[in-house]
């Protein structure tokens, strides 16, 4: 038995694709359906995080491979290869644009059989090739002969029938604005490209389109070096140029390679032009002033990702210089971006299953959480945020939780955060920051199964309570609100409120008119169960002062509210007035 399970767990590990072996493991150790339902799912799991490296190891492998390019001809050929390694498809294929005839022709293939669709020219705006090259970003169809939303044309659609073509999926190629043409795709049978596909190559097409304009760039350069050979200083020069140019492509891909980050990248662009350039995230190039700086900004498909800003004026080898971090730019961050993709996920499988109980998983569950900086039985915070938008929330705490160590997870509409030095108020105010108005519970525990499950249940019974009363901040966990919380976070605001008005009228009016505190007398005297010798003790009075005020209440209220049907109503109206207390005056501190 053992040693199935052993088989059964490096299978799942080394190779979960293995369907039909682990199938047979699972039924061998004669698993109930629920534990082979789980399997099934682990191995999903671990095939799309396989399948999301593999997609990111692609794109970096095809960035370095399209940027070693020195010319044009071997940068589409590369990209033709990679793109269509990448899809799975049958032929892929680029089309680059003659701007005075407003056509767009076939000009390198990988795949394709016929000569006739090799040569293939068309106007811009015809056919889903001619779409893509001079008007549409995206353009696909899943039957081009019988697709009548685009304009045909007799001899394309004659040399499309030779091919057997089906399925076409179309990306533009552009850089600043001016379209290169297109990238496609196409297969000879139906498919319906997702998404994600259509994402993965508006990548590639991002990356190709800046490699082509520096492929050109090379050749023009190379070019003006023979036309000028009387000029042997410049030509000199230029080919002292040409070879600080592969030096620096070296560092750089030596950089992507590395992993290194968009921060170190700006370092080394600014050594190469002696100048200082650093790093723009995306967030900051929106209304960004630009006077006295350059920027060259990198892109992927129509998103924008990032920039290199340098400041002041910068010299004409100096914007080549800087133009070339942009591409390893692009692939620096679409990594990033797939690596923060795959952990996000992971993380919220991780909390979805500490919600539920680890069980017999929390071995495996305690190992994954060590790559976060998490070690069963150590100190730790468990947070619950209720918020506007949780999903925005988390991507904002996402850097600050990865450098303090943790995990975040969106669970029932609320955002859970387990981590370690993570105080609720740090969260709610580096929230606020950003014009998010939250709610936070807290619980400081110690990592094992059963007091996660609990924190959690805990907290996250604490924010609905909030939402309940409309109480925004960080809840103080020592008011917990019990049945209460778990009846009134149903409950709309305005009917918490009238609870408390309808049930408490007589103290609060009276405590209002008198400056008294019976209020805080009856909550302490119903916490204590009527003792009055340990609620005098709390309130620091003499217990007969207790009893007289306690008779007051009667005299307001009746004389039978510390028992029955009137004790529950009031218990829970004094709890919920309690919490309301303790927010007023957190925030008046």
């Amino acid at each position: 038995m053992i040693d199935s399970i052993s088989r059964l767990l490096h299978l799942l590990g080394a190779v979960p694709e293995e369907a039909s072996r682990i199938n047979e493991l699972t039924s061998t150790l004669g698993l109930e359906p629920s534990s082979v339902a789980s399997v099934n799912h682990l191995r999903e799991e671990m095939l799309q995080a396989r399948q999301q490296r593999e997609a990111a190891r692609i794109i970096v492998e095809a960035a370095t491979s399209i940027n070693a390019a020195v010319d044009v001809d071997e940068t589409l050929e590369l990209v033709c290869r990679r793109s269509k390694l990448l899809l799975g498809s049958d032929m892929s294929y680029i089309s680059l644009n003659l701007s005075p005839e407003q056509e767009t022709y076939i000009r390198t293939t990988d795949g394709v059989l016929t000569p006739e669709y090799r040569s293939l020219r068309m106007p811009l705006g015809t056919g889903i090739l001619g779409q893509a090259a001079g008007g549409s970003t995206i353009a696909q169809t899943e039957s081009y002969l019988d697709d009548d939303s685009f304009p045909h044309i007799e001899a394309v659609d004659e040399a499309v029938r030779l091919e057997g073509v089906t399925s076409i999926l179309a990306v533009t190629m552009s850089v600043r604005g001016e379209r290169l043409g297109a990238l496609l795709v196409a297969e000879r049978y139906g498919r319906r490209y997702t998404s994600r596909e259509v994402d993965l190559l508006s990548q590639i097409a991002g990356l190709a389109a800046v490699a082509l304009k520096r492929a050109e760039l090379i050749d023009e350069l190379r070019a003006r070096l023979v036309e000028r050979d009387d000029a042997r200083a410049e030509a000199e020069t230029r080919n002292a140029f040409l070879a600080r140019i592969e030096g620096f492509d070296q560092r750089l891909f030596d950089l992507l390679k590395q992993e290194a980050s968009p921060g170190e990248l700006a370092h080394a662009v600014s050594e190469e032009i002696e100048t200082e350039v650093r790093y723009l995230h995306r967030s900051e190039l929106s209304g960004y002033p630009t006077r006295g700086t350059v920027t060259c900004t990198a892109v992927a498909g129509d998103r924008i990702l990032g920039a290199l800003e340098a400041q002041g004026e910068l010299g004409h080898e100096q914007r080549l210089l800087l133009e070339r971090g942009a591409p390893v730019l692009t692939a620096m961050i679409l990594f990033e971006e797939r690596g923060a993709a795959a952990s996000a996920e992971e993380q919220q499988s991780l909390v979805l299953r500490l919600g539920q109980g680890a069980g017999r998983d929390w071995k495996q569950i305690a190992g994954q959480l060590q790559r976060y900086w998490l070690r069963e039985g150590a100190k730790i915070d468990v947070l619950a945020v209720g918020c506007g938008n949780v999903h925005a929330a988390r991507t904002e705490l996402r850097d600050l939780i990865a450098r303090r160590g943790g995990i975040t997870g969106e669970s029932d509409g609320l955002l859970v955060i387990i981590g370690s030095n993570l105080p609720g108020e740090e969260v709610e105010r580096f929230l606020a920051a950003t014009g998010t108005r939250s709610r936070v519970a807290e619980v400081e525990t110690v990592l094992t199964a059963l007091s996660v499950q609990q924190a959690l249940q805990q907290t996250q019974r604490t924010v609905r309570a909030m939402q309940a009363l409309d109480i925004t901040g960080v809840a103080d966990p020592r008011w917990d609100l019990g049945l209460a919380g778990l009846t009134l976070a149903h409950l709309p605001a305005s009917t918490a409120a009238e609870l408390i008005r309808h049930t408490l009228a007589p103290l609060i009016e009276y405590d209002d008119t008198h400056n008294t505190s019976l209020l805080n007398t009856a909550w302490e005297y119903l916490e204590f169960d009527g003792n009055v010798e340990a609620a005098a003790r709390t309130l620091h009075i003499h217990p007969n002062t207790l009893r007289q005020r306690v008779r007051r209440i009667g005299e307001l209220i009746t004389p039978e509210w510390a028992t029955g049907r009137l004790r529950t109503d009031l218990h829970v109206a004094l709890r919920l007035w309690k919490v309301r207390e303790h927010e007023l005056s957190r925030h008046n501190d």
